[in-house]
C-alpha cells in the first residue's frame, strides 16, 4: 500500500479524477484539505439540511453535533482508499476530531460529523478548510466497492435514531441511576458541586416555609377570642403543612 504524493494527487485533479470542485491550492505534501460546502446538518435539532451562505457561514452551537458536507465532491477509485482526519487548526477551537474514510468506489460529497465541544458558538465560512484527506493505493481492487448512496443530493445517510433512547425508556436499566444523577455525571465536578450546593440551600428555603406556616398556625390560634376560628386555622394550615411537607419528602426521594 502507499499513499499519494502531491505530484500524484494533482495529476488526478488534472484528469479529473479523484477530487472534482477542488481546488490545486488546497493540496498538501501528501494529502488534500477538503472545504466546508454550502449544506449542512445539525443533528442536535433534526435532520433538516440548512443552507450556508458567504455572509452566514456554519453555526455550530456548543454541545451541538453536525454533519459539514464537503464542497469538494470524490471518485475513488475501486483500488483507493481515502482517510479523512481532523484539521488541527478545528480541533484547538472545541470541535471534536474527526477520523473517517471514503471506501473504494465511492462517489460525491463527503459528510464529516463532529460536535462542539466548547462553551462557545462557533462559525466556519463557506469555503473553509474543514478536513485533510489522503489516498493508498490498495494490493488489488476491491471485490465489493462501495455501492450505498452517493452524496446528499436526497438525504444524508440513514440515521440510527432507533438506537438513541430517552431516559424514561431506559430508566429500568439497573445500569442507569436517576436523572439527576446521570446528569451530575456529564457536567465538570466544579458545576456539579455548585448545583449540589444551591440544591442544599433550596431545601433549607422549603423547610424553613414549612416551619414559618407551623408557627403562624400556632401564632394565630393564640390569639384569635373565639373557639371555632383558631380551630379552623389550625386544621387548614396543618393541611397545607402537611401537603408541603409530603411535597417535599417526594422531592427528596427522586434526588
Amino acid at each position: 500500500m502507499s499513499t499519494y504524493s502531491d505530484t500524484k494527487i494533482k495529476e488526478s485533479m488534472d484528469s479529473d479524477k479523484l477530487i472534482q470542485d477542488g481546488d490545486l491550492s488546497q493540496i498538501g505534501p501528501a494529502c488534500y484539505e477538503l472545504r466546508m460546502g454550502n449544506v449542512y446538518y445539525d443533528l442536535t435539532e433534526g435532520d433538516m439540511q440548512l443552507k450556508v451562505t458567504k455572509s452566514s457561514g456554519v453555526l455550530i452551537k456548543p454541545g451541538h453535533r453536525v454533519v459539514l458536507i464537503t464542497k469538494e465532491s470524490l471518485l475513488i477509485p475501486e483500488d483507493v482508499i481515502a482517510r479523512v482526519t481532523s484539521k488541527g487548526s478545528l480541533f484547538s477551537i472545541g470541535l471534536s476530531p474527526v477520523s473517517t474514510y471514503a471506501d473504494p468506489g465511492f462517489a460525491g460529497n463527503l459528510g464529516i460529523v463532529t460536535q462542539n465541544m466548547s462553551d462557545k458558538y462557533i462559525i466556519i465560512p463557506m469555503g473553509e478548510s474543514i478536513a485533510k484527506i489522503d489516498f493508498s493505493t490498495l494490493s488489488e481492487k476491491s471485490e465489493t466497492p462501495y455501492k450505498g448512496q452517493h452524496g446528499y443530493q436526497t438525504k444524508i445517510w440513514p440515521i440510527k435514531h432507533q438506537l438513541q433512547k430517552t431516559y424514561d425508556e431506559i430508566s429500568q436499566d439497573p445500569r442507569v441511576g436517576s436523572e439527576l444523577e446521570e446528569a451530575y455525571k456529564i457536567l465538570p465536578a466544579a458545576t456539579t458541586k455548585i448545583i449540589k450546593e444551591l440544591r442544599k440551600k433550596q431545601k433549607l428555603i422549603h423547610w424553613s416555609i414549612f416551619a414559618a406556616l407551623v408557627i403562624n398556625t400556632v401564632a394565630i390560634a393564640s390569639l384569635s377570642s373565639k373557639l371555632l376560628e383558631p380551630i379552623n386555622s389550625i386544621i387548614l394550615n396543618i393541611i397545607s403543612t402537611v401537603i408541603l411537607g409530603v411535597f417535599m419528602y417526594i422531592i427528596d426521594r427522586k434526588e
